[in-house]
């Protein structure tokens, strides 16, 4: 009983931890670049394709390596527009943009400023809420936590004494260490959803 507590509390400590190393997703950290870079261009008055090239030559995803093959070959807008509708945060809205800038070929400067803006947004979005899901987890682990070590120091003798007192006292021995299981399951599984 004893092992099986300390296993259900190490397993909750270490999903805590992990949870709290954060690591930003190399998609969304180039697409923010990509996309600021392309709205520089523009407005430094490059065409929309050398600004594609030129965005897309730091790119180290190879989502954005062969956007760079694209733009440097001279392929049509809305082909490059189809690879980058792959992007993690904004990549449907770049392609349409693509598409459109192709077909009416006006200034794009405004739009792509707008996608660069909103996919910072959303990456802070994106830290805010695993900030967040950490901080309930940790939650979680203290909640479930805390009975699992009162068990353990000595909640354990108790239950002991209970369970010898005779048959009512291992209905409610059994009744408290269900209730302190049950609970632990429910903090935990509405921690992780």
């Amino acid at each position: 009983m004893l092992v099986a507590a300390m296993v259900a509390l190490l397993v909750v400590f270490w999903d805590s931890v992990r949870v709290l190393r954060w690591r930003p997703l190399p998609e969304s950290v180039d697409e923010v670049q990509f996309l600021g870079s392309i709205a520089a261009e523009l407005r430094a008055g490059s065409s929309l394709r050398a600004s594609l090239a030129a965005a897309s030559a730091d790119g180290v995803g190879p989502l954005l390596r062969r956007a760079h093959r694209l733009a440097v070959a001279g392929a049509p807008l809305g082909e490059i527009g189809d690879v980058l509708a792959a992007l993690p945060i904004s990549g449907r809205r770049v392609g349409v943009a693509l598409r459109v800038a192709s077909s009416t070929g006006g200034r794009s400067a405004a739009i792509f400023g707008r996608l660069a803006d909103r996919a910072v947004d959303e990456a802070a979005l994106n830290r805010e809420r695993r900030s967040l899901t950490a901080q309930v987890r940790m939650s979680a682990a203290v909640v479930v936590g805390i009975p699992v070590l009162s068990l353990v120091f000595g909640g354990g003798a108790r239950i002991g004494e209970l369970a010898a007192a005779g048959g009512g006292g291992l209905i409610v021995a059994a009744t408290g260490l269900a209730m302190q299981v049950v609970g632990g399951l429910a903090v935990w599984w509405m921690a992780r959803t």
